[in-house]
């Protein structure tokens, strides 16, 4: 019982970097970007998240971030993505091009869908180690953990929330890894309310939606 308490705690409090945030990019209104930055513990690289409001339906927002093949519209710096099968299962593969004078990277995504009593969506991806083989001239992400989190709060009006830890691995200078932290929330929201405006967005029906684990127990 005292194990199982401890354990509901910690998933409770969620990760140690998700508290204390440094705004370091203030929006005019709701619907501009306003991005932080936190320090993590033993790591000389920020974790950043970016929040902003957007006029669409929750199941436009969650079809634009389930859509795979216009990641490199509009996710900062990728490169490519595509959907894999891993010991049967899929997973998210993406590529993102690296800043000078750092190489690509790649990384594999296990993602989970979960929605709470109050309706927000959470799109949750870790990176997989072991699952696939490294390819030649990318470095592997060792560590990435990412969240969407998709909150209403009026009638037509979502609020959207990217929280991201990543370490990049390789020999990245702290000055531009920390750069990153600071343009990827902006750059990556500002292209998802871009998104939004295209028609493939602008309609979409539950129907439209990829068939992702979790995805049937959402309420939209």
């Amino acid at each position: 019982m005292k194990l199982w308490i401890a354990t509901l705690l910690m998933v409770m409090a969620g990760p140690l970097w998700a508290a204390d945030w440094e705004v370091n990019h203030q929006g005019n209104s709701p619907a501009e970007v306003t991005t932080y930055v936190r320090d993590v513990a033993d790591s000389p690289v920020k974790a950043f998240r970016g929040q902003v409001q957007v006029a669409a339906s929750m199941t436009s927002v969650l079809a634009v971030i389930t859509a795979v093949d216009t990641f490199p519209q509009w996710v900062f710096q990728s490169k490519d993505a595509r959907r894999i099968a891993v010991q049967g299962q899929e997973k998210l593969y993406m590529q993102f091009n690296g800043i000078w004078p750092v190489s690509d990277r790649d990384v594999v995504l296990g993602n989970t869908l979960s929605q709470d009593d109050q309706g927000v969506i959470t799109l949750h991806s870790v990176n997989l180690s072991g699952v696939a083989d490294k390819r030649s001239g990318y470095v592997r992400i060792p560590k990435l953990d990412n969240r969407f989190v998709l909150k209403p709060v009026s009638d037509g009006q979502v609020q959207v929330t990217f929280e991201t830890y990543v370490d990049p691995g390789g020999r990245v200078p702290a000055w531009l890894a920390n750069l990153v932290s600071t343009r990827a929330p902006l750059e990556t929201l500002e292209g998802l309310q871009a998104q939004l405006k295209k028609p493939r967005f602008t309609d979409v029906q539950r129907g439209d939606l990829p068939k992702l684990p979790g995805m049937d127990q959402l309420t939209l």
